[in-house]
């Protein structure tokens, strides 16, 4: 609560001007008075600048509703601080020797302590229900989670507490799974989603009230919360089966997720203390690395650095060929065009101007926080940033400049377009994210450069959703994050994720022939070449333009909370590792306020209000006497 908030409330009483005090008096932070309002309850606020899209787990595309589901809901298996799996719900796993191919059945051994939100036990049920309701028939209603369903055929229970997986190639043969120790997958209650259709679950069920095993449980006023958009508020988990199983408590009572239309809002709370830790994109943790040295004793610590989800920012160009060619221009598909527009992207600008230094150049959807499984394209392979090679392309492709050399037109025997058609595109970005409005704007002058016009189209992010998805665009921006292993972002430039994840609605035979070959791949070094060979194919296709990978920026209130670790050596600790049971919420620890704590503090602070408040009373009743006088006769 604020002094603007407290003072507009001044006369609605007595109490209002003792809060009011205790801020004019006491100088007590922000912060401080958040905590001490929720009754003696220790509270750890996170900011977001993008709304969570949904409650439902099957449904929710962002990065911030996975952060959530995160939060509420656990996995067989997490992360440790360090993006090395570890056990959750499942606490171990192998593969079955005896079952041919090898490699092809794996067996999950259960925790016995976990309970769901509203008191029902947990069980092998549950995963199996989880796992069956996502595959066969239902596959293509339930899309959330198809880089993993695709490859599984079939589940076993062994008993109340063990579970098996049989796992499938991409033509439904039983084969070999490399990934089958990191399924991020949220399990579900079968109790709760039986009733659900397979459609509806994975179109339009609001899941109004979430219910998981995770360390927060969901309020009943979480509908309303969600419904307003201004904030989520979790509770505790009292029953946390971390705290039996692994020794990890949560160790404060609750979190609330608040969400920000505007990022400055956002840099203007953590400064004050409003916001114990929040998530920034890069011009306002800029302006926040301005604002500290300006104010160097702050107690605000902060990273920026690769993001520990393989976040890429990237250009889309839409493979889609049922596309009405007067909605679209097919000239898109022309390779020639594809790497010009490559040749033409200076990702340096991207990087320095437009994410203010923090991002990383890129090449393609495998980035290197990936280890070893990450290629980068050598000198011969590489679109380096050349205007002049871009228009000797063009040129090469019988595209003719106009006579004041400013636009180019396709040329005769074109083999996607009539002759006379016009390298012009619709570029479309969410106009919510900066930096994607940022960067068609600067493709917008550069590709004039080269005879390309481009027509801007910002829209809202339901709007690009339902754009982008449906495949009926030219040119779109977007952003990818990725599970621990790679077969995530794999999948998605694959022809298995056309209608589902696919945005750019990509296809190429030989791509996804390695693909395929990569997920049944169990040796490393195997597995390595084929993911090499797909980034190859994928980056010399230029359909997928990775410009930058974008760094995660944080910021957090060294004097609200201790245990937040160095984010810099631990990466996995950081606020967008949402794979269920990130450590950090384990190890931050409320701090007591000057004074001896907020308590203390808060009482310290109300005696000075007491006494304010009986002048403030008796100056009221001074004025009012005066005032009777005056209405006298």
């Amino acid at each position: 609560m604020t002094k603007v908030d407290i003072l507009r409330r001044h006369g609605r009483g007595l109490v209002a001007i003792m809060l009011t005090s205790i801020l004019l008096f006491t100088g007590l932070p922000p912060s401080a008075i958040g905590h001490a309002e929720a009754a003696g309850k220790t509270t750890l606020i996170i900011g977001m600048i993008e709304a969570i899209d949904s409650l439902n787990p099957l449904i929710g595309v962002n990065d911030n509703a996975y952060i959530f589901y995160g939060l509420i809901y656990d996995y067989l298996m997490a992360v440790d601080e360090d993006k090395n799996i570890k056990p959750n719900l499942a606490t171990s796993w192998y593969i079955v020797p005896d079952e041919l191919p090898y490699g092809s059945v794996w067996q999950y051994n259960l925790t016995k302590n976990a309970v769901w939100h509203d008191g029902e036990p947990f069980d092998a049920d549950d995963v199996i229900f989880t796992i069956d309701y996502q595959i066969g028939a239902n596959y293509d209603s339930m899309w959330a989670y198809q880089p993993y369903t695709r490859f599984m055929n079939h589940t076993d229970r062994i008993d109340q507490y063990t579970v098996r997986i049989h796992f499938n190639d991409l033509t439904g043969h039983a084969a070999p799974c490399p990934f089958g120790d990191a399924l991020m997958m949220p399990i579900l209650p079968k109790h709760i989603w039986t009733d659900i259709t397979p459609y509806d679950a994975g179109f339009s069920y609001a899941n109004y009230h979430p219910i998981g095993t995770g360390p927060f449980m969901c309020t009943e006023k979480t509908k309303s919360e969600f419904i307003s958009g201004e904030q989520l508020i979790l509770l505790r988990n009292p029953n946390y089966h971390g705290e039996a199983e692994y020794g990890k408590k949560v160790q404060f009572d609750r979190l609330i997720i608040k969400t920000y239309l505007e990022p400055a809002a956002m840099l203007i709370d953590i400064e004050k203390g409003s916001v114990d830790l929040a998530g920034f994109n890069a011009p306002n943790y800029r302006n926040l690395m301005d604002w500290l040295e300006r104010n160097p004793t702050d107690k605000i610590g902060h990273y920026a650095g690769p993001s520990t989800t393989a976040y890429s920012n990237d250009v889309l160009v839409s493979m889609y060929k049922d596309a009405s060619p007067n909605a679209t221009n097919p000239l898109r598909f022309d390779p020639a065009v594809r790497q010009a527009m490559a040749h033409a992207i200076n990702k340096e600008y991207i990087r320095d101007s437009i994410f203010a230094g923090y991002a990383d150049l890129g090449s393609t959807i495998i980035p290197a926080t990936y280890g070893d499984y990450f290629w980068q394209p050598g000198p011969d392979e590489i679109y380096d940033f050349n205007i002049t090679k871009a228009n000797q392309i063009l040129d090469a492709a019988g595209y003719a400049w106009n006579s004041e050399h400013t636009k180019r037109y396709a040329g005769a025997g074109n083999a996607y377009a009539a002759v006379g058609k016009q390298l012009k595109f619709t570029f479309t970005a969410e106009q919510e994210l900066i930096e994607d409005r940022d960067t068609v704007s600067y493709l917008m002058e550069e590709w004039a450069n080269i005879g390309i016009e481009i027509d801007p189209d910002f829209v809202n992010t339901a709007m690009w959703n339902t754009v982008v998805y449906g495949g009926v665009y030219d040119l779109a921006t977007t952003y990818w994050s990725g599970d621990p292993d790679p077969n995530y972002l794999l999948f998605i430039q694959s022809k298995w994720a056309i209608g589902g994840w696919s945005e750019n609605w990509y296809s190429n035979p030989d791509y996804d022939a390695n693909f395929s070959a990569s997920e049944q791949a169990i040796n490393h070094a195997e597995r390595k070449g084929y993911i090499f060979n797909c980034s190859k194919i994928s980056y010399r296709d230029a359909a997928f333009i990775t410009t930058v990978y974008g760094y995660g920026c944080y910021a957090w209130r060294n004097d609200t909370f201790s245990g937040w670790g160095d984010w810099g050596d631990h990466p996995a600790r950081s606020l967008s590792s949402y794979w269920s049971a990130n450590d950090l919420y384990f190890d931050l620890v409320p701090l007591k306020r000057q004074g001896g704590g907020i308590t203390t503090y808060v009482l310290i602070g109300l005696g000075v209000a007491i006494a304010a408040a009986v002048i403030v009373v008796l100056m009221l009743r001074k004025r009012g006497d005066k005032e009777e006088e005056v209405r006298l006769p």
